[in-house]
C-alpha cells in the first residue's frame, strides 16, 4: 500500500487548535502518516514542550502514525538520555527519526533498550554505512527510512542518488519514504518548497507523488510543507499507489465504447509489449463484453505521437477494441483511432510502465 503523509509542527506560527484542524482535514483524504520535529530552528522550545504531548495524542486518536525528528539538543530538552528513555514514552510517537548527532551505536541502543521504532535518513546513508548500521545490535524489524527534504533551491537530491540509496534499503526489506513539496503553500523562511528531489521543486505535487509511486522504490510520500491547501491534499490523497496514473486530453467525438475502454479499468501492460507501444491486456475483453456489440468506426486516424492513446477500429478485425499507449512515433493508420493524448508534463512516466505493470487514465 502506497501511504501518504503530511507534516505539521508545534511551536511555530500555527496554534495547536489550527494544527489539529489540519490533521482532521487531511485524514478525510486518507493521510495516515504525520511527520513532525522537535528541533525546528524557527520553533519556540517553550511552546514545543507545552503542546507536543497533546498534539501527538490528538494525532494518534485520528489514526496517524507519527514520526518525530529528534536531535541531541531536543533529547536533552526532554530530559532523556541513553540511560533513561522514559521521558520519550510520554508522547504518542510511533517512530523516532534520527537524522544527525547520534552514532549508529547510540541508535541501536535506542532501538534495543527502548524498543522504539526508529527511522534513519535514507539520503545520507550509503551502502557501506547501511551495512555498518545493520551490524550493530539494532532491532531490524523496528527500522525504516525516509529521505531528507531540502528547503534551499538547488540542493535537492538527484534522481540517480535517490535510486542508489533507496535500492540498498529495499534490498534489506526496510521501508523507504520521501518528501514532496507543496506548490501552493511552501513553508518559510525560504518559501521554496520542501522536496526530496530537486527536479520536484517546480512541478505539481501530484506529479511528484506519481513519480515516486511509479519508481517502485518508495512505500509512500509525505508533504514536507505544512498546511497544504485542501485541493492539493485531495489530489495526492486520491492517487492509487499500485498503478501508474496518467492524465490525458480526450479527442472530441470518441464513441461511448471507446470512452469505456479508456477509463473503465486499470490496464495491465502485457508481459510481451510491442517495440513501439504498451498494450492493454484488458481492453479487447472490455470491448467484447459491451452489450450491444457496437462497432468502433474509424475516427481521428492520425499520426500517433509518443503519449498517444490508440484503439483499434473495425478495420483491424478481431483486434478491434485493443488499446495501445504509444511510446515511439508511428504513422497514421486508417485502422487505428487516436482517442486521447497523455499530457506533456506526464510523458516521462511512460518510462516506468514495465511489462506486467498496471496503468490507468484520468481525464484532464
Amino acid at each position: 500500500m502506497f501511504k501518504k503523509g503530511i507534516s505539521a509542527y508545534v511551536g511555530m506560527e500555527h496554534s495547536l487548535t489550527d494544527n489539529v484542524a489540519y490533521l482532521k482535514m487531511a485524514s478525510k483524504y486518507g493521510y495516515s502518516l504525520l511527520f513532525t520535529s522537535l528541533h525546528v530552528p524557527e520553533a519556540s522550545a517553550e511552546d514545543i514542550l507545552r503542546d507536543f504531548g497533546e498534539f501527538t495524542s490528538q494525532a494518534k486518536a485520528l489514526g496517524y502514525r507519527t514520526i518525530a525528528d529528534i536531535s541531541p539538543r531536543a533529547f536533552n530538552m526532554l530530559g532523556a538520555s541513553m540511560a533513561d528513555l522514559e521521558p520519550l514514552r510520554e508522547f504518542a510517537v510511533d517512530v523516532w527519526r534520527f537524522d544527525f548527532g547520534f552514532s549508529f551505536k547510540e541508535i541501536a541502543c535506542f532501538s534495543e533498550n527502548g524498543q522504539f521504532n526508529i527511522q534513519v535518513n535514507a539520503s545520507t546513508i550509503d551502502k557501506q554505512a547501511l551495512k555498518q548500521l545493520l551490524r550493530t545490535r539494532i532491532r531490524a524489524h523496528n527500522i525504516e527510512s525516509c529521505h531528507n527534504f531540502y528547503p534551499r533551491e538547488e540542493t535537492g537530491l538527484s534522481f540517480e542518488l535517490f535510486c542508489q540509496r533507496s535500492v540498498e534499503f529495499r534490498k534489506q526489506g526496510i521501508p523507504v519514504y520521501a518528501f514532496i513539496p507543496s506548490r501552493e503553500n511552501p513553508r518559510g523562511p525560504i518559501y521554496a518548497g520542501l522536496p526530496t528531489l530537486e527536479e520536484h521543486r517546480e512541478i505539481p505535487s501530484l506529479i511528484a507523488a506519481k513519480h515516486f509511486a511509479a519508481t517502485g522504490l518508495c512505500d509512500g510520500v509525505i508533504f514536507g510543507d505544512s498546511f497544504v491547501p485542501e485541493a492539493e491534499l485531495k489530489a495526492v490523497g486520491e492517487l492509487p499507489g499500485d498503478v501508474v496514473q496518467l492524465k490525458c486530453r480526450v479527442t472530441a467525438g470518441i464513441s461511448e465504447i471507446e470512452r469505456t475502454i479508456l477509463f473503465a479499468t486499470k490496464h495491465t501492460n502485457r508481459t510481451d509489449p510491442g517495440r513501439y507501444c504498451l498494450r492493454s491486456e484488458e481492453s479487447r475483453g472490455l470491448y467484447n463484453i459491451n452489450a450491444d456489440r457496437q462497432i468502433i468506426a474509424p475516427n481521428n486516424t492520425v499520426l500517433r505521437t509518443c503519449g498517444a492513446i490508440a484503439i483499434d477500429n473495425s478495420g483491424y478485425g478481431r483486434y478491434m477494441g485493443e488499446l495501445q499507449l504509444i511510446t515511439q512515433e508511428l504513422a497514421a493508420d486508417q485502422r487505428v483511432n487516436v482517442v486521447a493524448e497523455v499530457i506533456e508534463e506526464e510523458l516521462f512516466l511512460l518510462d516506468y510502465i514495465k511489462p506486467g505493470q498496471r496503468f490507468a487514465f484520468i481525464e484532464e
